[in-house]
């Protein structure tokens, strides 16, 4: 049962980070669902990502310890330098957030192995992600879409999400108790993806 979360809570991941999938699992919204919550959450700008939307990104090499090839067979680890471009990012669709928000940052870094070949990594500086599954995940963006006359979440539909999905208690509760990073390098990053 906890595999099939994981792997719903990377399918919903994978979606909000701008992957083009086209699968849904039971019960789970479908990637156009989902795309069209966060739209209604954040609005569209025109040309840019719908989760993540502010951003920075940066170039690097990569040196992997030899060491390592002892444990798994990736080109990462032959020791050379590897190409790297990382992109650094606040959660959420709003291309104006302040960068102190109190939200996840994100850092995803795509190597370029010899061949063409690409190996992508993707974390938050959270220990713990806001969902365990994409229907949570769905669920905060329409509670956390504008009321049309004031411009912002309804308050009850917040309290209703909280206390419906409490897979998104423990990232909230960190991301409120603790100040934002006082820059992407002084912060911690999480692996989302499931290994066996």
């Amino acid at each position: 049962m906890r595999k099939m979360q994981a792997e719903r809570g990377l399918l919903l991941v994978l979606l909000a980070l701008g992957a083009p999938l086209s699968i849904a699992a039971p019960d789970e919204p479908s990637p156009a669902e989902v795309v069209t919550a966060i739209e209604g959450a954040f609005g569209v700008t025109s040309g840019e990502r719908r989760n993540h939307i502010k951003g920075t990104c940066a170039l690097g090499e990569f040196i992997g310890s030899p060491d390592a090839a002892a444990y798994s067979r990736s080109a990462l680890f032959s020791g050379k330098r590897i190409p790297v471009v990382a992109r650094f990012s606040l959660a959420g669709g709003n291309p104006k957030v302040p960068d102190t928000a109190k939200s996840a940052r994100g850092m995803a870094l795509e190597f370029r192995l010899p061949g063409g070949k690409l190996q992508h990594m993707t974390m938050l500086n959270t220990p713990v992600f806001g969902a365990m599954q994409p229907r949570t995940f769905y669920d905060l963006m329409i509670a956390a879409t504008p009321d049309p006359v004031t411009g912002k979440p309804e308050p009850n539909k917040m309290m209703a999400f909280k206390a419906s999905h409490p897979d998104n208690l423990a990232q909230a509760d960190l991301l409120a108790q603790h100040n934002s990073p006082a820059s992407y390098a002084s912060s911690s990053y999480y692996g989302i993806h499931t290994f066996k």
